[in-house]
């Protein structure tokens, strides 16, 4: 871990989150071959203020190892299914695009440890689920798309 950080702190601008992507969110051509990510991985779900993440430079190692112990730390805590993927984005360009025409709330990237995930972030508070918002940050912010099958 490059940073020891209390919950509630800001992750820094330079570092990255990696968002579980279940299958049906996933942008597929006609012929079922993921080709990104669908803005709906990012809206909330009732009762939810923020997005959940996994913050991938609480990790060891150069971001490949990172990638792979948070897709790991998925596997345990989440129900990954094999054809669905990760959704990485940087904190400085989620924020950008949730804080852009946001005029509510200053959107912020904070640790969020829970029991099973001592490297949850959340980002929040998100605004509500604005079609555009959500297709930008799957298109631009979180654009970076690893699938479940490629981590051994």
């Amino acid at each position: 871990m490059t940073m020891t950080l209390k919950k509630n702190d800001v992750i820094p601008n330079d570092n990255h989150g990696m968002r579980y992507v279940p299958w049906n969110r996933l942008r597929k051509d006609e012929n079922d071959n993921v080709i990104g990510i669908l803005g709906e991985a990012f809206a909330l779900r009732d009762g939810e203020e923020g997005i959940s993440s996994t913050w991938l430079e609480y990790f060891p190692g150069n971001q490949v190892s990172q990638i792979t112990q948070a897709v790991h730390k998925n596997r345990k805590c989440l129900k990954v299914t094999p054809k669905s993927g990760f959704a990485i984005g940087k904190v400085e360009d989620i924020l950008s695009e949730c804080n852009k025409n946001n005029k509510s709330k200053k959107v912020r990237v904070v640790y969020m440890p829970n029991n099973c995930n001592k490297a949850h972030i959340e980002i929040k508070p998100m605004p509500c689920n604005d079609a555009l918002l959500l297709e930008l940050l799957a298109s631009d912010a979180w654009s970076q798309l690893i699938l479940n099958r490629d981590i051994p």
